[in-house]
């Protein structure tokens, strides 16, 4: 069962509490609060998260862990279970709580907003991000009545954050950028730099934005503007169903843990554990957290293993920088250097600043040294490999050519004085060849030899495999290719088989350097 994000409004309830929860998309609201203020609490998450979806160009935002919001039903009830942020981690979900006669709070919706980024949006600058969570702070919605931009309260961001703030209220609520808002952001996800991105959406400088920035932050006339909100009923399009006490009773005390403790079975509990059945149950309860993949590379000892779990996590979780970067280095152990390539590339797209970019880029420059040296040596030992089973398998004939002629004289009697071993040679049947080498023609995986004897017409013929070739007398022949500078003689003996096509009177069967 998937885990949920968890937004709870909680309290220690009388035994006759009747809780109901409302769910649409990864968003659960808990309440004894009535039926209206539930579905308008949920209302309000889901258009954020439809609005959101359409500023970044990413349909139907999803999370790692579904999000619940339990609704108490007044300030007394929800006042012992109060969190001290947002949002926190519980077993199955991400907790939060909150009373139903209250609005949800500005940091509510900049951390929800934060979360689904997080889960959702390629890597965008941390200036960017920040104040698409202020900026979604402020949405009001009314139904499918939605507005977007409203000003934060004075004091309510700092300076800095405010004026990253104001370029993005402007770019979503000004009609000469707000249909537009869209592909700038969808460029910077791509990991276009700042400058390609607004030349891309709006035609703009950075400088020449930041100069209408500025005089937009100084008249201060910021006012929300209508955004097209998602088609829902609240009355009718929310799953609902009753919530046992016994449920209930587990998220009161999961919100009293306060993040620090997970039922056993729960998958954060599992994960707690850390033992590889414990990692692998949670990974198959919650299939889109990275967490339990990042703990079983720790414990693999197989370097194989170790980099398809690291990779795993590093899919589900592809905004970690740091994740790539391990997996980029367990990589370059393995000598995976194209792999390597492409997680430091992903390492440094989705770096968090440029100081960590710049690191990762050197170290990527470093790689490509690295690669480059690695080919080189793997080429050079695949050659001596090659070279030296040629070596074996010449090596091979020649014992086996001088163990015949050993027996062949033993049969015979020995050696007597002056008398020469009798040689283990039958030259195969075909036409005889013998003059001088005069040229060497190097075609692909051949040889054609060019042949001129002491009388008559040269002659051309051919070597199909340089190294199957029965040399006569040693163990290689070598040619240099192209005319000879210094014609050697020559004996050969072919097959006779023309070959029209390369103008060859027959296939070389042996070769001696007389």
């Amino acid at each position: 069962m998937v885990p949920r994000v968890v937004l709870a409004c909680l309290l220690a309830l009388p035994a006759a509490a009747a809780w109901t929860e409302y769910n649409i998309g990864p968003f659960h609201v808990l309440s004894d609060a009535g039926d209206r203020e539930a579905r308008q609490r949920l209302t309000e998450m889901e258009q954020l998260r439809y609005v959101l979806g359409s500023e970044i160009g990413k349909k139907d935002l999803q999370t790692v862990w579904p999000i619940e919001l339990v609704l108490f039903s007044n300030q007394r009830e929800y006042a012992p279970h109060a969190l001290p942020q947002p949002f926190l981690d519980g077993g199955s979900a991400t907790l939060s709580a909150w009373p139903a006669d209250k609005p949800l709070p500005n940091d509510f919706r900049r951390a929800l907003a934060r979360i689904l980024l997080e889960d959702n949006a390629g890597r965008m600058p941390e200036a960017i991000e920040t104040a698409l969570s202020d900026l979604f702070s402020t949405l009001q919605v009314n139904a499918t009545k939605v507005s977007l931009g409203a000003p934060p309260a004075p004091g309510e961001l700092p300076a800095d954050r405010m004026a990253a703030w104001a370029m993005i209220q402007m770019l979503a609520t000004q009609p000469d950028y707000a249909g537009l808002l869209h592909v700038y952001l969808n460029n910077l996800q791509q990991g276009a730099g700042d400058a390609i991105a607004l030349q891309n959406a709006f035609n703009i400088t950075p400088a020449g934005l930041n100069a209408r920035v500025d005089a937009y932050l100084a008249a201060g006339k910021f006012a929300a503007a209508p955004v097209n909100g998602e088609a829902i009923a609240p009355a009718h399009d929310f799953i609902e169903r009753a919530v046992p006490q016994a449920a209930i009773n587990d998220v009161l005390a999961e919100l009293h843990n306060r993040g620090q403790q997970f039922p056993p079975e729960s998958p954060r509990g599992l994960v707690a554990k850390n033992t590889r059945p414990a990692l692998e149950l949670a990974a198959k309860a919650n299939p889109r957290w990275a967490e339990p993949h990042v703990r079983l590379a720790a414990l693999a000892t197989d370097p194989a293993e170790k980099i398809k779990e690291l990779k795993i996590a590093a899919l589900l979780e592809p905004r970690n920088s740091e994740l790539w970067q391990e997996l980029a280095r367990q990589q370059t152990t393995a000598e995976q250097y194209a792999d390597a390539e492409k997680s430091w590339y992903s390492a440094e797209r989705n770096a968090r600043n440029d100081a960590e970019r710049a690191r990762i880029r050197k170290i990527r420059a470093d790689l490509a040294e690295q690669r480059a040296a690695f080919e080189i040596a793997e080429k050079q030992r695949l050659a001596a490999e090659r070279a030296a089973q040629l070596q074996r398998i010449k090596d091979q004939a020649a014992a086996e050519v001088h163990a015949a002629e050993a027996a062949a004289n033993a049969r015979l009697g020995g050696l007597k004085p002056g008398e020469k071993p009798v040689p283990w040679w039958t030259d195969p049947a075909g036409p005889k060849v013998s003059g001088k080498l005069t040229r060497v023609d190097c075609l692909p995986g051949t040889l054609r030899l060019t042949v001129q004897p002491a009388a008559g017409l040269a002659v051309k013929l051919l070597i199909r495999d340089p190294n199957q070739l029965t040399v006569k007398g040693q163990t290689q022949a070598e040619f240099a290719c192209g005319v000879q500078r210094t014609p050697r003689n020559i004996n050969l003996v072919h097959n006779g088989k023309p070959d029209e096509r390369l103008g060859t009177s027959g296939d070389v069967l042996t070769v001696e350097f007389p």
